[in-house]
C-alpha cells in the first residue's frame, strides 16, 4: 500500500504508481518517454528525459523528446531555446531536424493572421521542405505541403502533396502514421472523402497513441478548415482521431450496500463508455469515488488520484466510516493507479475547504490533461442534484465545474445509507484558515548595488512594484516588504497571476540603467496556492497569514529566472479550471526548492495565447 506518509516526491506533485523499473541507461529512458508521449502524458515525458539527460547528456534522442514534450505543450519559445542549445538542427535523423520546423511553424500559427503570418507560414514550409529534398521522409514532406498551402501556395502545396503520395510506404499505409500522411495529402489535393475513407483503417482504430492522434487532429483540422469544409463535415473527418475523454469524477459517500453498488456499478459504466473516458482524475472516499476508481481500472483507463491531505486521516474521515470492506478496494484502486497526488501536506483541521481544494485541483489537473490531448473533459458524478451551501461536497464540486463552463453528467445516487459517522479530526483548530495565493519577489543583483544606487532601486523598482499592487487593491489580503523582497496574499489564484504578470511586465520596462548593476539584474516572482492560516500581525497590526504553504511559496522565488513568473502545481492546477482564457501554465520540470525543500513540479506563467512579460 502506498501511504502519502512515506511515498517520495513533494507534495503537490505526482507520484507514479505501478510497476516502473529502475531505469539507468539513456534508451530505457528514451522507451518510458516515448511511451509517456503517446498516452499524452506529456509532463512525464518531459520529466523522463530530463532525468536520461542527466545520466548521459549527449542522448540526441533524448533532447529531441525533451523538445517534443515541451512543443506539444505549447511551449514554443522555452522548446526553441532547448532546440538550439542542443543542437538537434545539425542531426542525421530527419525526424529530430524537423522538430526545429515544427516550431517555427507554431510560432507561425500563434501570429494570428496577415501577411506577417502567411510569410512566417511559408519560411517553416521552406524548412520542413529542405528536409524533404535531404531525405525525401514524407513526414517532412506533408509538413511542407500543408504549411504552403496555408500560406496560400496552393500549387506548391498539391505538387508536394503529390510526391508524398507516390512514397512506397504512404502507399501501402501499413501503420498508423503512414495513414494519416496519406489522408493529409488526400486532403489538400481536395480527395476530403477520400481521406475520411483513409483515417477509418483499422491502423487507426487500434492505435494507442493518444499524444500523436492529437497532433493530427489538430494538424487536419487546421487544413480542413482552410479548405472550407463545414462544420459536419469536419466533425465526420475527424472523428477517428478523437481523443479518449478526461473525466473528473465525484460523487457520494455511503455505506457498503451490495444492491445499491451493483446498481451504479452499471450506470457509471455505461456513463464511462458513452464518454469514451480514457483517463480519470479524483479522489478515493468510499462509495462513489471507488466505484468510479473500480470503473476505470477495469475498462483499461488510466487512474489519476488526488487526496486533500495526510492518508491516515484520509481514511479515517472518508474510507473506513462507509464500514470496513471498503479499505481492502482503496488500497486496490491505489495499486492500479497511473499516479497519486497529494494536494498538501498537512493534517485534516476539520476544515472542509480542504476537501474542495482537492477537488478543485483535480478538476484542474484534468482540464491540463484534456488540453494536452487535445481532447475534450468532463465531469461524471453520482449526485442526487441536491445543491451544497459549503466548499466541499458533490454539490460544490458540481458547481465549480460549471462555473468554468464544464459539462457534467450525472448519475443519479437513489437511495442510498449516506448517515456515516465521522470521527472528530485528529488535529483540530479554532484558529482561521482560508485558501490563498501567496506571491514572493526578490531582485537579483540587489545585494550588489552601489549604496548611491539603493535611491534608484528604491523609487523607481520598489514604487513600480507598489504602484501594481495600489492598482489591485480590492484584490491584496496583505502586503509587506523588506530590501528588495515582496510578500503578497491574495484570495483569488487569478488575482495573484495578474498581479505576478503585471509587476514583470512594468519591470521590463524599467531603465536599469542608473542602478549601474554588472552582468544580470531584474525581479524574480514566485506564487504558491494553498491553505494558511490569516490572523492578526501583532508587530504590524495588520492581517497576515503563515503557514507551511506560505512557508514553501517562500521557496520558489530563488529559484525562478529574472523576469519570470514560476508557479506551483496546485496554482497552475486552479488556473486551467478557473481561467485558462486568460493565463497559460508551461511546465518546466521538476525543480529543487531553496533550502533543500524538496523537488516540486514548477510552470512558468503566461498570459493565454502571447508570451510571458519579461521572459524567462
Amino acid at each position: 500500500m502506498h501511504r502519502l506518509a512515506d511515498i517520495g516526491g513533494p507534495i503537490g506533485a505526482a507520484v507514479i504508481l505501478g510497476d516502473n523499473p529502475p531505469m539507468s541507461d539513456a534508451s530505457s529512458f528514451a522507451a518510458a518517454a516515448r511511451a509517456a508521449l503517446a498516452r499524452g502524458d506529456l509532463m512525464a515525458a518531459f520529466d523522463l528525459a530530463v532525468s536520461g539527460l542527466a545520466a548521459e547528456p549527449a542522448s540526441e534522442e533524448l533532447c529531441h523528446l525533451q523538445v517534443l514534450a515541451l512543443a506539444r505543450m505549447g511551449d514554443t519559445e522555452g522548446a526553441m531555446k532547448l532546440f538550439e542549445a542542443s543542437g538537434l538542427g545539425h542531426s542525421n535523423d530527419p525526424h529530430r531536424r524537423a522538430v526545429g520546423a515544427r516550431l517555427l511553424k507554431d510560432r507561425a500559427l500563434g501570429l494570428g493572421g496577415g501577411e506577417a503570418r502567411r510569410a512566417a507560414l511559408a519560411a517553416a514550409s521552406e524548412a520542413y521542405h529542405l528536409i524533404f529534398r535531404e531525405s525525401a521522409d514524407p513526414f517532412p514532406g506533408i509538413n511542407a505541403a500543408t504549411l504552403a498551402m496555408l500560406a496560400g501556395r496552393a500549387a506548391e502545396a498539391r505538387a508536394l502533396a503529390e510526391t508524398v503520395l507516390s512514397n512506397r510506404a504512404v502507399a501501402a499505409a501499413g501503420d498508423y502514421y503512414m495513414v494519416v500522411t496519406r489522408a493529409e495529402a488526400l486532403l489538400l489535393l481536395g480527395r476530403s472523402e477520400e481521406a475520411g475513407r483513409a483515417l477509418e483503417a483499422e491502423a487507426v482504430r487500434a492505435s494507442p497513441d493518444h499524444g500523436g492522434r492529437s497532433t493530427s487532429r489538430r494538424q487536419l483540422g487546421l487544413v480542413a478548415a482552410h479548405l472550407g469544409l463545414g462544420a459536419d463535415e469536419q466533425r465526420a473527418l475527424l472523428a477517428p482521431l478523437e481523443a479518449p475523454a478526461v473525466v473528473h469524477y465525484a460523487g457520494h459517500m455511503f455505506a457498503a450496500d451490495a444492491a445499491a453498488e451493483a446498481r451504479l456499478r452499471r450506470e457509471i459504466d455505461a456513463a464511462l463508455e458513452s464518454e469514451k473516458a480514457g483517463f480519470g482524475y479524483g479522489a478515493l472516499a468510499c462509495g462513489a469515488d471507488i466505484l468510479f476508481a473500480e470503473a476505470l481500472l477495469a475498462r483499461g483507463a488510466e487512474l489519476h488520484v488526488v487526496l486533500p491531505f495526510f492518508e491516515d486521516d484520509f481514511l479515517a474521515q472518508s474510507v473506513l466510516p462507509g464500514g470496513e470492506s471498503w479499505l481492502p478496494r482503496y488500497r486496490a484502486c491505489l495499486e492500479g493507479a497511473a499516479s497519486l497526488t497529494p494536494a498538501t501536506g498537512i493534517r485534516y483541521f476539520g476544515d472542509p475547504e480542504q476537501f474542495g481544494y482537492a477537488s478543485r485541483m483535480a478538476m484542474g489537473l484534468a482540464r491540463l490533461r484534456a488540453r494536452h490531448l487535445c481532447g475534450e473533459s468532463v465531469q461524471i458524478v453520482v449526485w442526487d442534484e441536491a445543491a451544497t451551501d459549503g466548499p466541499a461536497g458533490t454539490g460544490a464540486d458540481v458547481a465549480a465545474w460549471r462555473t468554468a463552463d464544464g459539462r457534467t453528467r450525472v448519475v443519479s445516487s437513489g437511495a442510498l445509507d449516506r448517515g456515516l459517522v465521522r470521527p472528530p479530526p485528529a488535529v483540530a483548530t479554532d484558529h482561521e484558515r482560508v485558501l490563498a495565493a501567496i506571491l514572493f519577489t526578490d531582485f537579483v543583483g540587489f545585494s550588489k548595488l552601489a549604496e548611491d544606487a539603493l535611491p534608484a532601486f528604491w523609487n523607481g523598482v520598489m514604487r513600480t512594484v507598489a504602484d501594481v499592487l495600489d492598482e489591485h487593491e480590492a484584490e491584496v489580503s496583505c502586503r509587506n516588504s523588506w530590501g528588495d523582497a515582496l510578500y503578497a496574499v491574495s484570495e483569488s489564484a487569478s488575482a495573484a497571476a495578474e498581479i505576478a504578470l503585471e509587476l514583470q511586465a512594468r519591470l521590463a520596462r524599467f531603465d536599469y540603467s542608473a542602478l549601474r548593476l554588472e552582468g544580470v539584474g531584474g525581479m524574480r516572482v514566485g506564487v504558491h496556492y494553498g491553505s494558511a492560516y490569516r490572523t492578526l500581525d501583532r508587530i504590524t497590526g495588520r492581517t497576515t497569514f503563515y503557514g507551511t504553504e506560505v512557508s514553501r511559496a517562500a521557496r520558489i522565488e530563488p529559484v525562478t529566472p529574472p523576469g519570470a513568473v514560476f508557479v506551483t502545481e496546485p496554482l497552475a492546477a486552479i488556473l486551467a479550471l478557473e481561467a485558462s482564457e486568460r493565463f497559460d501554465c508551461h511546465y518546466v520540470g521538476r525543480i529543487a526548492l531553496a533550502k533543500s525543500h524538496g523537488d516540486f513540479p514548477m510552470y512558468r506563467l503566461q498570459r493565454a495565447g502571447g508570451s510571458g512579460e519579461g521572459g524567462g
